[in-house]
C-alpha cells in the first residue's frame, strides 16, 4: 500500500517470494526437459553398437523420453501445483495478516482521531515522515506494506551503503517513538500519533486576541490541569519560551501583539502548543491555539493560507464591544485614554465577512453550505464602561433571578444576553450572519485583562467557558474530563416579549 518508493528493503513476501516460486517452478521442468538431453546422447551413442544392440537401445530410449514427456511432466505439474498452492496459501494468511494489521493501525488512528497538524506551514498529514535513527533516510510511508508488516529494514538514501535499521511500522510497536518531520515542509514535529485540539482565535487587531490566549494558557495550565491530575508539556522549546512570555504579560497585564504579516519572512498567525497528558487520555492531547494577526482580517494580507481551518474543530471569534460605533459614542466618557486607544478599529461585519471568505478558500465551503465547525463569539472587555452589568456575571444572575421560570441556565442566559446587546446596537445582521454560515454557536463575553492594559496581574474573567465549549466538541473524552460547565446541546429559545 505504499506507492511511493522507499529506501527500505521489500519483504521477502511482497517481492523475491514471488520470483523465487516462479524460478522454481521453472527449474523443475528445465530439468525434467533436460533429462530429454540425456536419453537422445545415448540414442547417438548407440548407433556404434550396431544390429539388435542399436534396436534395442533406441526404442528403450524411445520409451525413456516419451516417459519424460507424459510421465515426467504430469509428475512436473503435479509437484509444481502442490508448490504453488503451499506458497499461495502462506502468501494469502501472510497478506491476510498484513492486511489486518495495517487497517488495524489505520482504524486506531482515525478512530482516535490521530492526525499530523504541523505548526509551521500549518498542513495536515495522516503520518509524518520519520527519520531513520541510523542513517537519516526518511520514510514517507512507514505503515505496515510491502516494505514490511510489523518492521522494515532500512537501507539508507546512499545507494553506496546500506543502513539495516529496523524501523516499527505501527502505533503499538514503537513508531511514534522516532524522530518525525513534517512531510510538506520538513518542520521537526514532535506530535507523534497525538489527538489534536485545533483553535484559531480570530477577530480584527486590538480586539483582545491574544489578551485572551494569554489568559486562557494561563488559566488552563496553572490551575485546570492541575485540578483535574494532568499534566501539560509544551510542545517544544519555542513554544516554551512562548509561555515565559505570557507568564511575565499576565503578571504584568501587558499582551503581545501578533506580528504583522507584512514582514514576509514572518507567519500570519502563532500557535501555541501544548500535550495534555493523563489516565484519562491514551494517546495523548495536543492542544494548537492559533493567535491569527488581525491584518490577515481587516488588509487581506497574509505570508500563507491558513490551512488550520480545514482541519480545527472550532474557532473563537473575539468582538471588542467598543468597535460597534453606538457603544463606543455613549461609552467613550467612560472609558481611560489607554482603552480608547486599545479599541479595535475594524469594522466587524468585514472581519466575518473576511474571515468567511478565508474559510471558503481553504475548507471549499460554498455559501449555501452552512460550517460543521463549532463557532464560539466572544465579547470581551466587559470590564470597561460597566460592561460587565448589561452582558457580565452580575447581568446574567439578575436575569436568572428577576425570570427564574424563563432562563434557567447561566450559559444559555449569557447567550441570550449577548445577543440582545448586539441587536440593540445595530448588529442584527451580523448575528444573522453568523447563524446562517454556522450550525453550532454559541456566545459568551469576559474580560482577559480584567482591568486597563499594563495596570497590574491579570484578573481574567468568563475565559475558560468558550473554550471548554469547544474543547467538549472536539474531544468527548475532553467533555468528560473538563465538566466545570455543564451547556445544553441545544441553547433554549427565549420569548424577548418576557421583558
Amino acid at each position: 500500500m505504499a506507492s511511493v518508493p522507499q529506501p527500505a528493503k521489500k519483504s521477502y513476501f511482497f517481492g523475491k517470494g514471488y520470483i523465487d516460486v516462479l524460478n522454481t517452478i521453472k527449474g523443475a521442468w528445465k530439468r525434467n526437459f533436460d533429462s530429454l538431453a540425456i536419453y537422445k546422447d545415448k540414442i547417438a551413442d548407440a548407433r556404434y553398437d550396431g544390429g539388435k544392440v542399436f534396436i534395442f537401445k533406441l526404442i528403450v530410449n524411445i520409451l525413456a523420453m516419451i516417459s519424460v514427456i507424459v510421465f515426467g511432466s504430469i509428475i512436473t505439474a503435479i509437484v509444481s501445483a502442490i508448490n504453488l498452492t503451499i506458497v499461495l496459501v502462506v502468501m494469502i494468511v501472510i497478506y491476510v495478516g498484513f492486511s489486518l494489521i495495517w487497517l488495524t493501525d489505520r482504524i486506531y488512528l482515525m478512530r482516535n482521531k490521530i492526525f499530523t497538524a504541523c505548526h509551521e506551514c500549518k498542513e495536515k498529514s495522516l503520518i509524518p515522515t520519520y527519520i531513520c535513527p541510523k542513517c537519516g533516510a526518511k520514510h514517507t510511508n512507514l505503515t505496515p506494506g510491502v516494505y514490511g508488516i510489523l518492521k522494515r529494514t532500512c537501507v539508507g538514501e546512499d545507494p553506496n551503503s546500506y543502513c539495516g535499521e529496523k524501523l516499527p511500522t505501527t502505533f503499538f510497536n514503537g513508531r511514534r517513538e522516532l524522530e518525525a518531520i513534517c512531510p510538506h515542509c520538513s518542520t521537526p514535529l514532535a506530535d507523534r500519533e497525538s489527538v489534536p485540539i485545533c483553535i484559531p482565535v480570530v477577530g480584527g487587531r486590538s480586539v483582545g486576541k491574544t489578551a485572551f490566549i494569554t489568559a486562557f494558557s494561563k488559566e488552563f495550565i496553572d490551575k485546570v490541569a492541575p485540578s483535574k491530575s494532568w499534566e501539560t508539556e509544551f510542545y517544544n522549546a519555542n513554544k516554551e519560551n512562548i509561555y515565559r512570555e505570557i507568564e511575565q504579560d499576565y503578571l504584568t497585564g501587558s499582551t503581545r501583539m501578533t506580528d504583522r504579516p507584512q514582514d514576509i519572512n514572518k507567519a500570519s498567525s502563532v500557535s501555541f502548543s501544548f500535550f495534555v497528558k493523563g489516565s484519562s487520555f491514551k494517546p495523548e492531547r495536543l492542544v494548537h491555539v492559533y493567535d491569527i494577526a488581525g491584518e490577515v482580517f481587516t488588509d487581506n494580507s497574509e505570508n500563507e493560507i491558513q490551512k488550520q481551518y480545514e482541519y480545527c474543530q472550532g474557532i473563537v471569534l473575539m468582538i471588542d464591544p467598543f468597535a460597534i460605533p453606538s457603544v463606543r459614542h455613549r461609552c467613550e466618557d467612560k472609558l481611560s485614554p489607554e482603552d480608547i486607544a486599545g479599541i479595535g478599529k475594524a469594522d466587524i461585519n468585514g472581519i466575518v465577512d473576511s474571515f468567511l471568505n478565508k474559510l471558503r478558500e481553504v475548507t471549499g465551503l460554498s455559501d449555501k453550505k452552512m460550517s460543521s465547525v463549532p463557532l464560539a463569539v466572544v465579547i470581551g472587555k466587559i470590564d470597561s464602561a460597566e460592561l460587565g452589568t448589561e452582558i457580565g456575571d452580575a447581568a446574567v444572575k439578575t436575569k436568572m433571578a428577576s425570570f427564574p421560570d424563563k432562563f434557567t441556565d447561566y450559559y444559555d442566559t449569557q447567550d441570550y444576553l449577548c445577543r440582545k446587546f448586539l441587536k440593540e446596537n445595530g448588529m442584527e445582521s451580523f448575528l444573522n450572519n453568523v447563524d446562517l454560515k454556522f450550525k453550532d454557536n454559541r456566545f459568551f463575553s469576559c474580560t482577559a485583562i480584567g482591568h486597563t492594559r499594563d495596570k497590574g496581574q491579570y484578573n481574567p474573567q468568563g475565559v475558560l467557558p468558550p473554550m471548554q465549549w469547544l474543547f467538549g466538541k472536539a474531544d468527548a473524552k475532553m467533555a468528560q474530563q473538563w465538566n466545570d460547565v455543564k451547556f445544553n446541546k441545544k441553547i433554549a429559545k427565549i420569548d424577548e416579549a418576557t421583558e
